[in-house]
């Protein structure tokens, strides 16, 4: 017999280095089931590294939901062996992550992961929702109600107006389903940790595979367009929103001075109170005009910034926050990005699962030298080469697996076969109607029409079969 290969060795300390890593590579071990080891866990980390909370809810959640065995679950450790069930063992069985429940008269599949401190939703969102997206034993007959509790708005982290805004419709542009984030409550790592609470609806999602996708202009070399119109939005003390009211818009007219004419819209600034002076963030959003391979639509760029800084002065605080954020977003759009670099990195993984060749620009930078990739983004490459064996050429294109793909090919076969059945079912009704109306013709003349058998109806003899027909006329 055979003997299985051992599981996939992962060095926790390539590239990043830290929890990114690990949550990619649990991920893409539960989709594929094969089995993997990860040592130095967060071994680029001060401190020590090893496994937090965050990371400890995500393993656990994705082990449930492929039912695998694990080994060094637990808070501290760096290593940790993930050993999948092979995911073609029972492809119609729902994993028993989701509960299949009624909501206001609906059918839908509710589960959850609860971080359990105030480590950072957006983070673990990035493990579980390709899980959710492609795994064979998904719900794919009802939607998904994901909750996660966590923080919401983490240093170094993606906040929710960041998924809310610039991830899920990304996901949605390029071919998965529009998800709809809804913030229950914010969670804060600055001014005392809070646990908050965030719900998506994700729509069922037939098993396929994902076509490869293109966010990238045809030709980097054209014209950059600015925004159609921006959006700010600002979370911190009340004192201070008229101030960030009255500083934005001149910081904007000074960065983005070069597409001040071509801004169609008008700068919308949304302000909400964080009810702690030390909780300050905030996002600025571009909708973008895309003339690359989806003409006629728009996409998103943003830079955001929970300010993680000493303060000493709450306005000197958020003008150094509007000056860093509105910098940041022009430096994107004046480089033709398609895509910011936490963006980037984040599609990654959809990049190796697709059907095909995807690409992602992530623009110029200020010495118009195309913007090196992210280490964030490298890891992500390295683990998705490791597991799927996806190809990526250096330039942001990556030739991805097709994870999916067999389904296609089923329903292409059956699909295949239900139109052969039809072309013989077509012409044998066709026979049937032309038998039929030679048989009307025949009685029109005192003869009976042929049967089935070919043979017709009349008092002479039958010289195919040597009898007397003795069929009547009518």
């Amino acid at each position: 017999m055979e003997k299985a290969p051992g599981p996939i060795d992962l060095d926790g300390r390539t590239h990043e280095g830290g929890g990114q890593l690990l949550r990619n590579a649990v991920c893409l071990a539960a989709l594929t089931g094969r089995p993997i080891m990860v040592h130095h866990i967060r071994g680029n980390r001060s401190g020590g590294g090893g496994l937090k909370a965050q990371h400890l809810a995500c393993v656990n959640w994705l082990a449930e939901a492929c039912g695998a065995a694990i080994e060094g679950a637990e808070k501290g450790s760096k290593t940790l062996i993930f050993e999948p069930q092979d995911p073609s063992g029972a492809p119609n069985a729902v994993s028993k992550a989701f509960k299949l429940v009624t909501r206001d008269g609906e059918a839908v599949y509710e589960t959850r992961l609860d971080i359990g401190t105030s480590g950072a939703t957006g983070l673990a969102l990035q493990a579980i929702l390709p899980y959710i997206l492609f795994s064979p034993s998904r719900p794919t007959d009802h939607p998904v109600r994901l909750t996660l509790t966590g923080g919401t708005n983490v240093s170094g982290s993606p906040s929710f107006e960041y998924i809310d805004n610039v991830l899920v419709p990304t996901l949605y542009a390029i071919g998965l389903p529009d998800i709809r984030a809804t913030l229950k409550k914010r969670g804060w790592s600055q001014g005392g940790s809070t646990i908050g609470e965030i719900t998506f609806d994700i729509p069922a999602r037939p098993y396929s595979s994902l076509p490869a996708f293109k966010k990238a202009p045809k030709d980097p070399n054209t014209k950059t367009y600015g925004p159609l119109h921006l959006e700010a939005t600002f979370v911190g003390p009340a004192s201070v929103h008229d101030y960030v009211r009255q500083v934005l818009p001149p910081a904007i007219s000074h960065h983005f001075s070069e597409h001040i004419d071509e801004t169609q819209g008008t700068l919308h600034i949304k302000c909400e109170g964080s009810l702690h002076e030390k909780r300050i963030y905030l996002i600025i959003l571009a909708m973008m005009p895309d003339e690359g391979y989806n003409p006629g639509n728009t996409y998103q760029l943003a830079c955001d910034w929970l300010y993680d800084r000493k303060i000493t002065s709450i306005e000197r605080a958020a003008t150094e926050m509007v000056e860093r954020v509105a910098n940041s977003l022009a430096q994107l759009v004046d480089g033709g990005a398609s895509a910011d670099e936490h963006l980037c990195d984040q599609l990654v993984i959809f990049q190796a699962l697709a059907k095909g060749t995807s690409r992602v620009y992530p623009g110029v930078d200020e010495a118009d030298d195309p913007r090196e990739p992210s280490l964030h983004q490298r890891t992500a490459e390295w683990v998705a080469k490791k597991i799927l064996g996806a190809k990526f050429d250096g330039d942001n294109a990556c030739e991805g697996i097709g994870f999916g793909a067999e389904a296609d090919d089923k329903k292409l076969k059956e699909a295949q076969s239900k139109e052969r059945h039809e072309d013989v079912k077509t012409e044998a009704d066709e026979e049937e109607r032309e038998d039929n109306a030679l048989a009307l013709r025949l009685k029109a003349f005192g003869i009976n029409g042929p049967d089935r058998t070919g043979h017709g109806g009349s008092t002479m003899p039958c010289s195919s079969c040597n009898t007397d027909d003795t069929t009547s006329r009518t």
